[in-house]
């Protein structure tokens, strides 16, 4: 049987029509499964960085608020453990922080904050690290005596001051004057005595330990007593401020106030148990109490007269602006700079004065803070510590 070969053209026709259809729809199918994936994978990427924005932000809240806190409260009680604690009304403060965390090392090389933030879905996770330390206010190395006058000194009463580290006690643009009680005395290391590498010896208000006597009211004034120096009696109130600390009275005042550490007379009591930086502002009177410690060290600015009656202990620098008066039994580990600022200091009577006992030692390490901790009010984040990885 023949075929019509017509009828076997028109069997044909349409099949390169489908073939090119299937082709089209092949690869319509293709574009749309890349298309898609590629919208996952971006919206994935897109998912990942805002939650690792979100942990970051988190991490970086927690570091800043860990640096302002222990500016404010100090490190006591913060090392080794996850700061704030669940439930620390400082969380309210995070943007994004659930599950942030800050951890205070122990120190080293210097103390390393740890701040570690999550996402809200708690998937992402970031960790920043940065060191604090205190910062240095202090003109120079610090003082070098125990006691340190622009004008003059009169001591009567029970009075001891020490200096295991160097020859001189007491430096005075004025006279020095020891009253007639037998109990004023100045010490200085006991003579072919090495220098203690044990702090409590280097720091003991015991003048028994490691010492000799210099100069008293009967032996008079000794070799480490230098006073009417024109170098310091002819300094004005703010130059002798100015040879003291690094910054001027507004901007110390300033980071007392910041750190919630700015008092008057009437709130005086509440420096016990304090550390770091203190401004005391106007005269006053302090009646007891101890201020800073052999590890966490204090600044005091007494911005006027100051009047101290019971038994403080105080470690760290001491500063009065205008008049000392001891009329208790105050120790001193660090040491003592009395401005006498004139315009304040009553007429006739001089900068540093009183009948009562002062147990005046110079601590080397205590005004220098050789340890580096964070103190109140003077806590920043050390320059080029700051990093987000291992």
């Amino acid at each position: 049987m023949m075929m019509n070969g017509t009828c076997h053209l028109n069997h044909q026709r349409g099949f390169a029509t489908l073939l090119t259809s299937l082709i089209i729809l092949v690869g319509i199918t293709l574009i749309t499964l890349f298309t898609a994936r590629t919208t996952l994978m971006e919206q994935r990427m897109s998912a990942n960085h805002y939650r690792s924005s979100q942990a970051f932000y988190a991490a970086q809240a927690a570091l800043e608020i860990g640096i302002g806190y222990i500016n404010q409260y100090g490190t006591n009680n913060l090392l080794d453990i996850d700061f704030p604690p669940s439930g620390h009304p400082l969380l309210l403060e995070y943007p994004f922080n659930n599950g942030a965390t800050l951890t205070l090392n122990s120190p080293g090389d210097c103390y390393h904050l740890i701040a570690t933030g999550k996402s809200d879905d708690q998937i992402g996770s970031r960790t920043i690290r940065q060191c604090v330390t205190t910062l240095d206010i202090s003109r120079g190395d610090g003082p070098e005596q125990p006691l340190i006058s622009r004008s003059s000194v009169y001591l009567s009463g029970n009075s001891s001051v020490i200096n295991r580290y160097g020859n001189t006690t007491i430096w005075a643009g004025d006279p020095v004057t020891l009253g007639n009680s037998n109990s004023i005395k100045t010490y200085i290391r006991d003579a072919g005595t090495p220098l203690s590498a044990d702090p409590a010896v280097l720091k003991s208000t015991d003048s028994t330990v490691a010492t000799q006597i210099i100069s008293s009211s009967n032996l008079g004034i000794g070799f480490d007593i230098i006073d009417s120096d024109p170098a310091l009696s002819g300094l004005t109130a703010n130059d002798f401020f100015d040879n003291t600390f690094v910054l001027s009275r507004d901007q110390i005042k300033t980071l007392a106030q910041n750190a919630g550490q700015y008092f008057t007379n009437d709130d005086i009591a509440s420096t016990d148990g304090l550390t770091g930086l203190i401004w005391i502002e106007g005269n006053s009177s302090l009646s007891g109490g101890d201020i800073g410690t052999s590890t966490h060290p204090a600044i005091v600015i007494f911005n006027g007269n100051a009047q101290i009656t019971g038994n403080p202990t105080i470690h760290g620098l001491v500063y009065v602006s205008g008049q000392l008066t001891i009329t208790g039994t105050v120790s001193v580990v660090g040491a003592s700079v009395i401005e006498g600022d004139p315009n304040l200091v009553p007429a006739g009577q001089n900068p540093v004065t009183g009948n009562g006992t002062i147990n005046q030692v110079f601590a080397l390490n205590l005004l220098q803070n050789t340890n580096k901790s964070p103190l109140v009010g003077l806590t920043v984040a050390v320059a080029g510590t700051w990093k987000d990885w291992e």
